[in-house]
């Protein structure tokens, strides 16, 4: 599992990662706040909640390569998948997140819009 380094900002509803971080040739400069797995809340109580910890570096990671386009938005989706499953989260959660991703998150691609 990889470590980061982050605070909850509660007023904002987000996380901020107060020490950069380098996961999987994605660097990500501290600080910035993200808010979590994109997860509906009427799905919490079957996936889970936007800050649960297996979740945190793939919503970090996902979050800042939609902000900037630096990859694909398919080669994004595809790391968000590998890192949930890295971070021990079950393959069928890990793979209804990534259909999650793939067909509701393409309006934000390359946008700068998940940069909280």
């Amino acid at each position: 599992m990889f470590r980061i380094v982050c605070e909850p900002i509660p007023e904002k509803r987000v996380y901020r990662l107060t020490r950069s971080v380098f996961i999987e040739g994605i660097l990500i400069e501290a600080p910035y706040d993200w808010n979590g797995a994109s997860v509906p809340a009427f799905l919490w109580p079957i996936i889970g909640s936007p800050f649960d910890p297996q979740f945190m570096v793939p919503s970090l990671v996902h979050d800042k390569v939609y902000d900037t386009g630096e990859i694909s938005r398919k080669e994004s989706d595809r790391l968000f998948r590998k890192l949930l499953l890295h971070n021990g989260v079950d393959k069928e959660r890990a793979e209804i997140m990534y259909i999650g991703v793939r067909y509701f998150s393409w309006p934000f691609y390359n946008r700068g819009v998940y940069h909280v």
